[in-house]
């Protein structure tokens, strides 16, 4: 029964360091998504802005192609 005990728990404590690993890997993807989820709202909320300028002055800055706009956003007279 000791012997068996003495298993249990050697087997146990080898298990640890392979929950620290998966741990650390589940972390890394989750900061790396978080990351390129704010780097994607900080691009759509500056095309935002960009599109909400008048023609003339998106003009001006060299913004007059099409392709740059958001899907859904209908452009504003001006």
């Amino acid at each position: 029964m000791s012997i068996q005990c003495e298993m249990m728990q050697k087997s146990s404590a080898s298990s640890l360091p392979v929950v620290i690993s998966r741990l650390e890997q589940a972390r890394t993807l989750v900061m790396q998504w978080y990351a390129s989820w704010i780097y994607q709202r900080r691009v759509t909320r500056s095309r935002r802005v960009l599109e909400a300028l008048p023609e003339h002055i998106l003009h001006d800055i060299g913004w007059p192609n099409v392709d740059d706009r958001l899907p859904g956003i209908p452009r504003k007279p001006s």
